[in-house]
């Protein structure tokens, strides 16, 4: 279908900072109209010198990490608002001197050329389910590191601890505390008492979730994500949320560089070296696909057999986000073409465990 021509009478640039905010308006031929620099907490007065601009107005506000309240507070005020890619707007200025004002000038400039680099900004409906999934990360992020801690302090006292969910640690340590020192058992029950209650949250968390994902909206794509093996309701809301409508990427390398998973390539005297990758993206898009990628090898062959050869390459850590950035094109092409994931034979991660733990128990009794 295609878009409406709007032919806007002003253009206006927005640089965004935590307490002040610079914006610049132009006319269709570049002239400056207005100029504002005030507190973020002024926001009457940006309503105001917003509404006074000739209509219909555009504005585009470069991405910061605290945009979401400018946009939601404004986007009434103007006929269309967009976010501005950051890094390409730096890329494009070169050495011009950088300040707030001369910034904001530059987007209303380029904008009103149509030259503005311009990102996505996600409805109401999705970006709920994405904060929602971030919020399930930083839950697991402080999850992981409780039992991290908990594991280094058997560790340290050369014990055999018990699973790590708060049930089972809270018993082992009614039966088996005593075989700590006082301060490790403090340290031991106040993680035990961390992971409960983070395991206490993430239940309705889950719930909500799971819920948010099986709307009207998300079920189709979700039912497409979660045809592959390891991807089940929590990966496949935060993919969908963080991916949004997977039709705006033209291709799989255009969705892999804005997720930050295309190395970042070095080039020197003719010489070109592949360095990590960019990151570039969402963080949580990344956690999500590269534990989603690491769950499908345990249960498909052929996946596993990708990932052992390049990990004997280039070692595991670069080996599994290689099988993020894999699964993520493979994502691509199936809701491209509306398949469900059609897999290699399946592996029995059980059966491999026990011939590995075998095996190192026969060479441990040779030597």
């Amino acid at each position: 279908m295609s878009e409406t021509i709007v032919a806007y009478q002003s253009f206006v640039g927005v640089d965004l900072h935590k307490e002040t905010v610079t914006l610049a308006a132009v006319n269709p031929r570049g002239e400056v109209l207005a100029r504002l620099k005030i507190s973020t907490k002024s926001v009457g007065k940006i309503e105001a010198w917003l509404r006074a601009l000739p209509r219909p107005c555009q504005m585009a506000v470069e991405a910061v990490g605290f945009i979401e309240w400018f946009i939601d507070r404004f986007c009434g005020c103007v006929d269309r608002i967009d976010i501005a890619d950051a890094t390409e707007l730096a890329n494009r200025r070169g050495k011009r001197r950088k300040n707030d004002p001369n910034d904001a000038l530059d987007i209303a400039k380029r904008l009103a050329r149509g030259e503005c680099p311009l990102g996505f900004i996600a409805d109401d409906e999705l970006m709920q389910l994405r904060k929602l999934g971030r919020h399930w990360r930083q839950l697991s992020i402080v999850l992981a590191r409780a039992k991290r801690y908990m594991k280094s302090l058997l560790l340290a006292a050369n014990l055999r601890g018990p699973k790590f969910d708060g049930a089972s640690a809270q018993r082992w340590l009614l039966a088996h505390g005593h075989r700590l020192k006082p301060v490790q058992r403090r340290a031991f029950a106040n993680f035990t008492e961390l992971v409960q209650l983070v395991e206490l949250q993430r239940a309705p968390l889950r719930h909500a979730i799971i819920k948010a994902s099986r709307s009207k909206r998300f079920a189709p794509i979700m039912d497409i994500l979660q045809s592959v093996p390891g991807i089940g309701d929590i990966w496949g809301c935060i993919i969908a949320a963080e991916i949004g409508p997977f039709d705006r990427f033209p291709n799989a390398d255009t969705l892999e560089f804005w997720a930050g998973l295309t190395a970042d390539l070095k080039e020197s005297a003719g010489r070109t070296q592949s360095g990590n990758i960019t990151k570039a993206g969402s963080v949580a898009l990344r956690w999500a696909i590269c534990q989603a990628a690491l769950t499908l090898c345990h249960s498909d062959a052929k996946q596993e057999g990708t990932r052992q050869r390049l990990i004997t390459r280039i070692g595991k850590p670069k080996a599994n986000v290689a099988m993020g950035r894999r699964l993520l094109r493979t994502l691509y092409a199936m809701v491209r073409d509306g398949k469900r994931y059609e897999g290699g034979p399946r592996r029995d991660r059980t059966s491999a465990a026990n011939k590995a733990k075998r095996l190192r128990k026969q060479r441990k009794e040779a030597a």
